[in-house]
């Protein structure tokens, strides 16, 4: 974990505000600009954070980098998987899902990029970081497939094998993000509504009802 016990008691407070300053400023200028000092003066400057606690927690731009994208992820799983579901059927179930996935992925969507970008990086230079967000991104799979799973079991979902349906429902999310343009004209409830059409009718075959 990147946050340390280095941190002012401040920042340790709000590395949700630290975190998102530092996605923003990404965002613009982009994984490798500008130089870490001058990222962080401004992002101590706008939270109000110790700048030499900031240098002990993030000493490196992929140190930060990292965080940016694994706090990202951790909200987005535990969103996920903290959805008891109750009595309704998988395929509603798996619906709020994919809404949430999309809604989640544009506002974070810097993090999401840095994700992707960082992991390749991550497997040949920092194992276990790379474990960690792998972890991460396999229990949220796993959450998937029990759902199809369960989808299979009610008879609405049409797959043979549950495991690697949530591969592919993944894949498909991840890869709408390619070709979103919020300024296209499609809101981003409409793209997650799109989305559920797509995987949950087209992909796993249920019926519309």
């Amino acid at each position: 974990m990147i946050m340390t016990a280095d941190l002012s008691p401040h920042d340790a407070r709000s590395p949700d505000r630290t975190l998102a300053a530092a996605a923003e400023i990404f965002a613009r200028h982009g994984m490798h600009g500008p130089p870490m000092a001058v990222l962080a003066r401004e992002i101590t400057g706008r939270t109000g954070g110790d700048i030499i606690a900031f240098r002990r927690a993030y000493p490196t731009r992929l140190d930060l980098v990292y965080a940016v994208a694994l706090h990202a992820t951790r909200i987005l799983v535990a969103a996920q998987t903290a959805d008891p579901g109750g009595a309704d059927p998988a395929a509603a179930r798996l619906g709020r899902l994919i809404r949430r996935h999309v809604a989640h992925c544009w506002e974070h969507r810097t993090a999401e990029e840095l994700r992707r970008t960082l992991q390749p990086t991550l497997r040949a230079i920092n194992p276990a970081r790379h474990r960690e967000l792998s972890t991460l991104r396999r229990d949220y799979r796993a959450f998937i497939r029990d759902l199809i799973g369960d989808g299979a079991a009610e008879g609405d979902f049409r797959v043979a094998d549950p495991a690697a349906a949530s591969g592919a429902v993944l894949d498909t999310l991840d890869s709408t993000f390619t070709w979103y343009d919020g300024d296209g004209g499609m809101s981003v409830t409409e793209l997650g509504d799109v989305c559920v059409d797509l995987i949950v009718h087209h992909q796993l075959g249920a019926e519309r009802r």
